[in-house]
């Protein structure tokens, strides 16, 4: 017997309890492939370390995952065109819970390499999966709360990650996490809500996209550029600072709590006065934060309130954003919307740690939050722009 919803969308007035409970079994699937996800990077790097693998190695495996993301993201639109979504989203977590508990059956670095880019491809394929989901069962006056209320449920389950994956011993973390990928599949083939339509492959060039909404585009590029420079660098930040391994910890996991608790309260602003004001206030807000980090220089605790705020404002600039350009698109082009913008965030994570590093060797240390600072006030501008342009459409 299939299960079919009474309502393919969230209703237009759907206050944000009303919404979770629409997307619980979606949000289930994201929980657990947050915890999945989240403490592997650190776990991973100390195994290599430990078994005497080069810094080359190490930045290698690191970044064949993140090459797979974007492979993942291109290539998933025509899996799910056969398939659809529910058989895709099954494929890609069984598939991603293989080679991640494969890896506690190998030590060989060339297997390794294999496996985090399969890894990765799946990862890239299940935010087009879930994004494009939650966009297609929401209208313009609820996308931006669905977005956030998704993007609150990844960042909580790749904060408290590390803490569940790093209590196992040996290769326990690689078959927990495998097993949590595996069971993200529960929920999701349990979904009642309708699987999306979706256009033929190819329907909306990817030059088209970005011509009809450049601002969300670039805030996606922005998002990922941000998000891959504060995580690859702000540990060397933090040693050269001279914070203890523990207070390192505790800033960065700041940077990461801060969206669970933004994200809900910036979506409803953003369904509730629009995209541009918000979007204008998450990127000179986190932008400040950034500044304020650069010239203050301020302590551990300093660092920790000001890493929530950048955190807690940076990270919605990506949903706000792309609530902007599906609120412009038919339902059916949000798959190839979804991957697209997928694309210019990877991007922006492929840019940032190299840009911002460069930045650092110029400036100094302080040149990490200059970087971010400098970037987010891109897309503050961008948003400014685009509102005063809307105003003076409306005058004339």
């Amino acid at each position: 017997m299939s299960m079919t919803s009474t309502s393919t969308s969230v209703p237009e007035q759907a206050k944000l309890p009303e919404i979770i409970r629409v997307f619980s079994f979606i949000l289930f699937g994201v929980l657990a492939f947050g915890l999945a996800t989240g403490g592997l990077f650190p776990i991973i790097g100390l195994r290599l370390q430990e078994d005497g693998a080069s810094d080359l190695v190490i930045g290698l495996i690191t970044s064949v995952f993140f090459a797979g993301t974007f492979a993942g993201s291109i290539l998933t639109e025509r899996i799910l065109a056969r398939i659809r979504h529910i058989r895709t989203f099954s494929l890609l977590a069984a598939t991603a819970g293989i080679s991640t508990i494969a890896l506690a059956l190998t030590d060989l670095p060339a297997a390794w390499i294999g496996l985090r880019f399969v890894t990765g491809f799946c990862l890239g394929g299940y935010y087009v999966v879930v994004e494009s989901w939650i966009n297609y069962a929401s209208t313009n006056k609820t996308r931006a709360r669905s977005m956030s209320v998704y993007e609150a449920t990844r960042m909580l389950g790749i904060a408290i990650s590390p803490f569940i994956l790093g209590f196992g011993l040996g290769g326990q973390p690689y078959i927990l996490a495998g097993l949590l990928f595996v069971i993200a599949v529960v929920p999701l083939v349990l979904c009642p809500l309708d699987e999306p339509h979706q256009n033929p492959p190819g329907t909306l060039p990817f030059m088209r996209l970005i011509a009809g909404a450049p601002l969300g585009v670039l805030a996606c590029f922005v998002s990922g550029t941000v998000n891959a420079a504060f995580y690859g660098m702000s540990g060397v930040y933090g040693e050269r600072a001279g914070l203890s391994t523990t207070e390192i910890a505790i800033f960065i996991a700041a940077m990461l709590i801060g969206p669970t608790f933004a994200h809900p309260i910036m979506g409803a602003a953003a369904d509730r006065i629009g995209r541009l004001p918000m979007l204008f206030l998450a990127s000179a807000v986190s932008a400040t934060a950034a500044i304020w980090i650069a010239v203050a220089g301020p302590g551990f605790l300093g660092l920790v309130v000001f890493s929530f705020v950048l955190g807690g404002f940076s990270h919605p600039v990506y949903s706000i954003g792309v609530a902007y350009v599906n609120d412009r698109l038919d339902p059916g082009d949000f798959v190839r919307a979804g991957g697209a913008l997928l694309i210019a965030f990877c991007l922006g994570t492929t840019v940032g740690p190299t840009a911002a590093a460069i930045t650092m060797s110029i400036l100094g240390d302080a040149g990490l939050y200059i970087f971010l600072a400098a970037i987010l006030i891109t897309v503050a501008i961008g948003a400014a722009f685009a509102v005063a342009k809307s105003d003076n459409t409306v005058r004339a």
